[in-house]
C-alpha cells in the first residue's frame, strides 16, 4: 500500500515536490528556510538525516546508481557532519548526490521548522485554503494575452497540481480563443503538478495527445526497515494522456514553445511532448534535464529528500530528457527566443502580417 501511495503522489503531480535544478533549488530552499541557522538542529539531527537517506535510497528508481551514491555519502560522511550550518550541510549533501547520480531531482530540503512542532500548528490546510493561495498566484499563469498581431502569448510560471486548476486553465485558454497562433513561454518555469499540465495539453491538439509513459520499479515493504523497500526488478507502467476538453482552443494553429536553462521538470515535459508529437516548434536553449517523477520523504524532523521513484519515457521517442534536457528545434539565446518565435510567425502563413511589436 505504501508504494501505491507514492506512485499516486507522483502521478498526481509530475515531480510535484521538486521544481528546479540544483542552482535554482538553492534559491527556492533559501526562501523557505530560516534567515539564520537553526540552533535546534544538532549534529545528531544531521547524522540521522544521512542514516535515513541511506535507507530511503532503496526507493530510488535508478537502482543501478544507488550503490555508488551510498558509497559516496559514506566516504564523505565525516566531512558532511562537520558542517554545522544546516543550509550549508544541505547544499553539501546535494552536491554529493548530484555528482554521483547526475539526477537533478534527487535533492535534500531543509524544513522551515521541525516536524515535531507540526501538532502545535493545527491541522494541515484544506483544499479550499490551498486553492485560495494558488488562485492568488494566478494558478501559475504569469501572463496571458493576445498581441496586436493576433498571436496568443501564454507565460507560465509553474503548473498547478490542484484539482481546481483545470477550470482555471480553461478560463485562461478561453481568453486566448480566436488567436492565429500560440507562443508558450516556459523559460522561467520550474515545473509543478500534473493537473494543469494535462488540461493545457488537452487544448493543443484535436484529440488528447499521448504523453509519457511512467515506469515505476516495484518496491515492496521491507519488514526489517519501515523507511526502506525491496525492489524485485519488475516495473509497473502507467500511460499518461492529455485531458479531453470540450473544445480545444488551439487544435491546429501553429505553436511555439520557448525554453531555456530555467525550464525544468513538468515544464520540460510539455516542451518534450509537443516536440515529440510534431505539434510545436521549441525555441531557445537546452533545458535543465529532470524527467523522473518524484515525491517527498522525510529524513527526520528537519530534512526532506525529493526521491525520484518513476522514470518517464515517451512512446514515440523511446527515451526522455533526463540529464540532457529538451533540445530546441531552433537554438537561440533564451532571451531572444520570443522575438525569434514572432519573427517566424510573421514569415509563415497563415500568420502573414504579424509583427513582434506587441512583445515586451
Amino acid at each position: 500500500m505504501r508504494m501505491k501511495r507514492l506512485m499516486a503522489a507522483a502521478l498526481g503531480g509530475l515531480a510535484m515536490t521538486c521544481q528546479g535544478p540544483a542552482a535554482v533549488l538553492a534559491q527556492e530552499a533559501a526562501a523557505n528556510a530560516p534567515a539564520a541557522p537553526h540552533a535546534a538542529i544538532t549534529r545528531e539531527h544531521r547524522a540521522a538525516a544521512l542514516d535515513i537517506l541511506d535507507r530511503r535510497l532503496a526507493h530510488y528508481v535508478m537502482a543501478d546508481r544507488t550503490p555508488a551514491i551510498r558509497a559516496r555519502l559514506t566516504e564523505r560522511r565525516a566531512t558532511l557532519l562537520a558542517i554545522a550550518d544546516p543550509e550549508a550541510f544541505r547544499q553539501a549533501v546535494n552536491a554529493e548526490l548530484l555528482a554521483t547520480s547526475g539526477d537533478k531531482h534527487l535533492q535534500v530540503w531543509l524544513e522551515p521548522r521541525s516536524r515535531d512542532e507540526v501538532a502545535a500548528a493545527g491541522p494541515p490546510p484544506t483544499l479550499e485554503q490551498m486553492a485560495a493561495v494558488e488562485a492568488a498566484a494566478g494558478w501559475g499563469v504569469r501572463e496571458a494575452k493576445v498581441l496586436e498581431n493576433g498571436v496568443a502569448w501564454l507565460d507560465l510560471a509553474s503548473f498547478s497540481g490542484h484539482p481546481d486548476s483545470a477550470a482555471a486553465i480553461d478560463a485562461v485558454m478561453a481568453r486566448l480563443a480566436g488567436a492565429q497562433a500560440l507562443v508558450i513561454d516556459l523559460r522561467d518555469n520550474l515545473g509543478g503538478g500534473e493537473v494543469a499540465l494535462r488540461q493545457l495539453t488537452g487544448h493543443l491538439a484535436p484529440e488528447p495527445m499521448r504523453l509519457e509513459d511512467i515506469s515505476f520499479r516495484r518496491c515492496a515493504p521491507d519488514p526489517g526497515d519501515p523507511e526502506g523497500c525491496l525492489q524485485d526488478g519488475g516495473r509497473d507502467v502507467f500511460e499518461r494522456h492529455a485531458n479531453r476538453v470540450a473544445a480545444p482552443v488551439f487544435p491546429t494553429q501553429p505553436i511555439y514553445v520557448l525554453v531555456g536553462a530555467g525550464t525544468f521538470s513538468a515544464a520540460e515535459a510539455v516542451a518534450y511532448d509537443l516536440q515529440a508529437t510534431g505539434r510545436a516548434t521549441v525555441i531557445g536553449e537546452p533545458t535543465g534535464g529532470g524527467a523522473n517523477p518524484s515525491t517527498g520523504m522525510d529524513l527526520g524532523p528537519w530534512f526532506t529528500v525529493i526521491m525520484p521513484i518513476g522514470e518517464a519515457r515517451h512512446p514515440l521517442t523511446g527515451t526522455n530528457w533526463e540529464g540532457v534536457g529538451v533540445q530546441p528545434d531552433v537554438v537561440v539565446p533564451a532571451a531572444e527566443a520570443g522575438a525569434e518565435a514572432l519573427r517566424r510567425l510573421n514569415a509563415a502563413p497563415p500568420s502573414a502580417g504579424l509583427n513582434p511589436s506587441g512583445l515586451h
